[in-house]
């Protein structure tokens, strides 16, 4: 059976979404819940499943535990602002919608990251003849794009949605195959992540290497072509070339992780609990067309 579609949703991109897109004027609900994260959240998980149709999903959430990256580099991510209350205080909400549409959710463990977990699960998806879209706001994922793992960037505030392939990722970095985005990070790092890169590298000399070398291994063995301070800094800090590699690389092989079809099959919501919650965060127009969805899986 080819071309089954999976839809893996990281879930907290979609949540901070929502939560700082209306950060200026949040909905909520007349007991005082911030509702605007669950709500974006929400209608996206909606969207998918009428307008795409997927089959099998899956909606997967990061850890609070320190993860190896943590442990190789402690500066990683560390410049981030610790997770908004009401952030936190939407995933237990989140949890009772998603088991009322009955979709699978996953919680990263063991030191990896929800990165980790969906490149694990799309490629070995991938090998079983699945289409995989990952639904997601974050550049990092796009270099686990291959002719059937695509980047699924949700619609939002009249954008239409954006399906990210092989030639998007290359047009889009100016790399020749989309992994090769870990050596672009590795080179000029990545401010987002806290990925310190090569010093005095900037996104034109690595787009430029790349280009030329097609790996941060291989510009290491061409420091004769560099001159001057380029090349002391290329060569003096190869240490941290390498720690920037492994930083940027999403895992594909986490030891935990199998890939169970039967658990990301989309299977028939349960209308009473969908019901309840609903009501449970005043979702009143949303309970309109969670009804209409319910109607069409029965």
């Amino acid at each position: 059976m080819m071309n089954k579609k999976l839809f893996l949703i990281d879930a907290y991109t979609i949540l901070y979404q929502g939560y700082y897109a209306t950060i200026k004027n949040p909905l909520f609900t007349s007991n005082g819940i911030n509702t605007s994260p669950i709500m974006n959240f929400t209608h996206l998980l909606m969207k998918i499943l009428n307008d795409e149709k997927p089959s099998y999903m899956a909606a997967i959430f990061d850890t609070n535990q320190e993860t190896f990256r943590k442990k190789k580099y402690h500066k990683y991510k560390a410049h981030r602002k610790k997770t908004p209350k009401d952030i936190f205080l939407s995933i237990p909400y989140l949890m009772k919608i998603l088991k009322a549409f009955r979709i699978f959710f996953i919680h990263a463990k063991c030191g990896y990251e929800a990165d980790d977990v969906i490149g694990t699960i799309a490629k070995k998806a991938e090998k079983k003849g699945y289409i995989v879209y990952i639904t997601t706001l974050d550049k990092d994922f796009c270099q686990l794009v291959t002719k059937n793992i695509k980047i699924y960037r949700p619609p939002f505030k009249g954008n239409p949605k954006k399906v990210l392939g092989i030639k998007e990722i290359k047009e889009k970095f100016g790399v020749k195959y989309p992994e090769q985005i870990i050596d672009l990070w590795s080179m000029m790092g990545d401010s987002s992540d806290n990925i310190p890169g090569l010093p005095g590298i900037g996104e034109k000399n690595a787009i430029k290497f790349i280009q030329k070398y097609g790996s941060i291994e291989k510009l290491f063995n061409s420091t004769h072509d560099l001159r001057g301070k380029m090349k002391i800094n290329v060569e003096t800090n190869k240490e941290l070339g390498f720690l920037s590699k492994k930083l940027a690389t999403i895992v594909t092989n986490v030891p935990i992780f199998s890939f169970q079809e039967k658990r990301f099959f989309v299977k028939k919501p349960n209308w009473n609990s969908i019901e309840k919650t609903f009501l449970e965060l005043e979702f009143k127009r949303l309970l309109k067309s969670a009804y209409q969805y319910f109607l069409e899986k029965n």
